[in-house]
């Protein structure tokens, strides 16, 4: 595979970056000090029924905590870990036991972005779909940026009943109201 060719990820035209993953290993701990750090007074879980990944082209089992705020615009995702299979997490567990891990953006046109990042030379580390309660479908790719930006970069879209769903605190309330969503106290 090609190196990427940096100088043509801007013609891609990503949104600006809305979401900052961080690998956590204690949920609990971490959404204290967090609340704390950056003023967040909610975080959010969905009630996730199934998660299907593919790690390097091959499935993988991924048992995740993750637990989402917002400070304005930007979405806070704290992961934790509850297994020890290989993942795209787990390089990062072993040598510095978590820490920031990625940078998402929330995209329109989740298949074309993904086609033109690989055809850049952009390699896919690990992709998914996670499936809510209430129906939400999540697609995600983690891209390896690593050698471009120093860290992953992750393309993101929710639908519910084939609609694009913003991310965002409104959606999580609702998604409160409606079972999808749980807050997590803090």
């Amino acid at each position: 595979m090609q190196p990427p060719d940096i100088r043509s990820l801007n013609r891609m035209k990503l949104p600006n970056v809305n979401q900052i993953g961080i690998l956590v290993p204690n949920i609990p701990e971490a959404v204290a000090y967090y609340s704390k750090l950056l003023d967040i007074g909610h975080w959010y879980r969905s009630n996730t029924v199934k998660h299907e990944a593919i790690y390097r082209g091959k499935p993988v089992n991924t048992e995740v905590n993750i637990v989402l705020a917002f400070q304005g615009a930007m979405e806070i995702e704290l992961i934790q870990v509850k297994h020890e299979d290989e993942c795209v997490y787990s390089d990062m567990l072993k040598k510095s036991g978590g820490g920031i891990h990625h940078l998402g953006f929330t995209v329109s046109g989740y298949d074309k972005k993904l086609d033109q990042m690989k055809r850049h030379g952009v390699e896919v580390l690990q992709s998914g779909v996670i499936t809510t309660k209430g129906s939400a479908i999540t697609r995600y790719a983690y891209l390896d940026t690593i050698k471009q930006c120093g860290i992953i970069s992750e393309l993101i879209v929710t639908t519910l009943k084939g609609l694009r769903m913003p991310h965002g605190k409104l959606i999580m309330e609702t998604g409160c109201i409606t079972g999808d969503v749980e807050r997590v106290k803090v």
